[in-house]
C-alpha cells in the first residue's frame, strides 16, 4: 500500500504541467512569476536591470527593514516590474500585509492601483491559481484594495499628509515609491528640498524599523532623491543606463550623425543604410541595456533628437541641470575655424591616455593640439578615440608629424609612464629622437584643472577646427562637464593650454598664470 502511494506521488510530481494547470508551477524569482501571470506585459525578454531587481528582492525576501533603490531609464519598464508585478505578487502570496504605492501625484499612484485591480478582475491565471483555490476575495474603493486575507494596498501622492495613517494597529509593511519627483524638480531647488524633507520625514517615518521600502526612479537631477540614495549606506541600490557602453567607432558614428542631421528629406533613410552597411563596425564595443526594446540605433537617434543633456538625464541616469553645468552654452557660440593660420607663434600637443587606475571603462584616449596665433587666439584640433596601445603610438606619431609641435606632453600618472617610454622608443625607431616629448604628472584634482578652461572660453580665445568630428565631441564633453560621462577631451585640452602658457612665458589667461603650474628638469606638473 505504501509502495503504491509512493508511486502515485512520483507520477504526480513528474506529470507534465499544462498551461492551465498552474497549481504545480514553481517560480524561482519575480521575473518568472511575472512572465507566467502577466504575459501581456512581459512580451519581450527581460533586461539586466529587471534581472537585478528580481534577484535582489528574492535574496532579501526574509529581511525586514530592507531598503532598495532602483534607477532605470525612462521606458525601461521599471514600474511594470516594481509597481505592478511586485506588489501584486506580495499581496496574493500574503508576504506583505499592508502595502503603499506612492508616486509624484496621487493620480499616478491610483493608475498603478487600477492596473492591479484590472488583473484581479480579468486575469484568468490569477483567478485560477490564487482567488478560487484560496477562496480569496477582494474589494476596491477609492484609493484602496482590501483582501479577505487581511492584506490591503493603498495609494498616495508625494507631499500628501501621512501622519497617523495606518491599518488599525498596522503601519505599512511595504512602501513602493515610483517616480516621486517630476520635471519641475529639475528647475526648482525649493521643490527638490521640499520633496526630500517629505521623503525622509513623512514617508519613511510612516513605517517602522520592519517596513521594507523600494524606490523606483530615473535620476532627473544631481540632487534627486534616487541619486542621493545611491550613496546612502542604508540602501541597496544600482543605476542602469540605457547604453551600458558606447560603441568604439566614434568616427563612423560622427559620420552617421552628419548624415542624419543633413537637411535632405532622405536623411533618415540614408543614415539607416549607412548604419546597416557598417553594422558590425558601428556596434563593436557597444552594450545596450535592453536591445529587444531599444536598439543602439534607436538610442543614438534619441540622443540627437532630445539633445545630450536630456538624453543623459532621461536615458543614462547621468543627470545634468543647467545650474550645474560649469560652462554656459554661450561660451560655445562662434567657436569654429576652418584652418590654423600660417603665422603660428607656438604649438603644443597633449595626450591623456586614460589608462590609469581611475579611468572608467570605455574612456577615450584624447590628443589635443593647441596653436597660439599672434593676436592671442588659440586654435584647437583634437583626436578622441579608443585605441589599443600599438594604435595609440601610431596615432601619436601621425599627429606629431602633421603639426610638428614645440612640445609633446604626455600624462604619466600611475603606470602611464610606461607609455611615454614606448612613445620615445617608437619615435627613435622612426628617425625622430628629439620630439620634445615631456611627461606631465597631474597633482591637482582633475575637475579643478578643467575649471581653468573657463577663462579662455569666456573670453572667446579658443577656436576649434570645424570639420573634425572629434572637436565636436570635445565641445560636447565641455558642455556636459562636470556631470558628463566623459571628460578626457577637456583634460587633454587643459594640459595643452597649460604647457602652451609655460612655453610662451606669457599667460594665456590669468587663470593659467605660473602660480597654477610649474616645470622642472624632467617635465611639467
Amino acid at each position: 500500500m505504501q509502495t503504491r502511494r509512493l508511486a502515485q506521488l512520483v507520477r504526480q510530481t513528474l506529470r507534465p504541467t499544462s498551461e492551465n494547470d498552474v497549481s504545480t508551477q514553481r517560480f524561482r524569482n519575480l521575473v518568472e512569476w511575472s512572465q507566467f501571470f502577466l504575459p501581456h506585459y512581459f512580451t519581450l525578454p527581460v533586461s539586466k536591470a529587471h534581472r537585478w531587481f528580481a534577484k535582489t528582492v528574492e535574496e532579501n525576501a526574509e529581511r525586514r527593514g530592507f531598503k532598495l533603490n532602483f534607477l532605470a531609464p525612462r521606458g525601461a519598464a521599471k514600474s511594470t516590474l516594481g509597481a505592478l508585478a511586485y506588489p501584486l505578487r506580495e499581496a496574493l502570496e500574503g508576504r506583505e500585509s499592508y502595502i503603499w504605492l506612492v508616486s509624484d501625484v496621487r493620480s499616478q499612484a491610483q493608475n498603478h492601483l487600477n492596473n492591479i485591480i484590472k488583473e484581479l478582475e480579468e486575469n484568468p491565471r490569477i483567478r485560477q491559481y490564487y482567488l478560487e483555490p484560496r477562496k480569496l476575495r477582494w474589494s476596491a474603493r477609492s484609493n484602496r484594495v482590501a483582501f479577505s486575507s487581511g492584506v490591503a494596498i493603498e495609494c498616495y501622492g508625494t507631499g500628501q499628509k501621512l501622519r497617523g495613517r495606518r491599518e488599525r494597529e498596522r503601519r505599512p509593511t511595504l512602501i513602493i515609491g515610483d517616480d516621486l519627483q517630476n520635471d519641475d524638480h529639475i528647475v526648482s531647488k525649493t521643490r527638490r528640498e521640499r520633496s526630500r524633507r517629505w521623503f525622509f520625514g513623512a514617508l519613511l517615518k510612516a513605517g517602522n524599523v520592519k517596513t521594507n521600502v523600494v524606490n523606483l526612479a530615473t535620476a532627473l537631477h544631481p540632487e534627486a532623491i534616487g541619486w542621493e540614495l545611491l550613496s546612502n549606506p542604508a540602501w541597496v541600490g544600482k543605476s542602469f543606463p540605457a547604453i551600458l557602453r558606447f560603441p568604439d567607432a566614434v568616427e563612423l558614428w560622427n559620420e552617421w550623425k552628419a548624415i542624419y542631421l543633413s537637411p535632405d528629406v532622405d536623411a533618415n533613410r540614408r543614415a539607416d543604410e549607412f548604419y546597416r552597411d557598417r553594422f558590425d563596425e558601428m556596434n563593436a564595443g557597444a552594450e545596450v541595456l535592453w536591445p529587444e526594446n531599444e536598439s543602439l540605433l534607436d538610442l543614438m537617434k534619441m540622443r540627437i533628437e532630445s539633445g545630450e543633456k536630456v538624453f543623459l538625464r532621461e536615458k543614462q541616469n547621468s543627470p545634468l541641470a543647467t545650474e550645474y553645468n560649469e560652462f554656459p552654452d554661450e561660451y560655445f557660440e562662434d567657436v569654429w575655424a576652418d584652418a590654423f593660420p600660417q603665422d603660428i607663434v607656438a604649438t603644443t600637443l597633449a595626450l591623456d591616455p586614460s589608462k590609469g587606475r581611475d579611468a572608467s571603462a570605455g574612456d577615450y584616449s584624447a590628443f589635443v593640439v593647441a596653436a597660439l596665433a599672434p593676436d592671442g587666439t588659440i586654435f584647437i584640433d583634437a583626436t578622441l578615440g579608443r585605441f589599443p596601445t600599438s594604435e595609440l603610438v601610431d596615432e601619436a606619431f601621425e599627429i606629431w608629424r602633421r603639426y610638428r609641435p614645440d612640445v609633446f606632453a604626455v600624462e604619466t600618472n600611475q603606470f602611464q609612464e610606461l607609455l611615454r617610454d614606448e612613445l620615445e622608443r617608437s619615435f627613435r625607431e622612426r628617425g625622430v629622437p628629439d620630439a620634445a616629448l615631456f611627461p606631465i604628472e597631474n597633482r591637482l584634482n582633475k575637475n579643478v584643472r578643467i575649471r581653468r578652461l573657463g577663462a579662455p572660453l569666456s573670453k572667446r580665445k579658443l577656436r576649434f577646427l570645424r570639420d573634425n568630428p572629434s572637436n565636436k565631441l570635445l565641445i560636447e564633453q565641455l558642455q556636459a562637464f562636470p556631470c558628463g560621462a566623459h571628460d578626457d577631451g577637456p583634460d587633454a585640452l587643459e594640459m595643452a593650454l597649460r604647457v602652451l602658457t609655460s612655453l610662451t612665458e606669457t599667460p594665456v589667461e590669468e587663470t593659467f598664470s605660473r602660480g597654477d603650474f610649474g616645470a622642472n628638469r624632467t617635465g611639467f606638473y
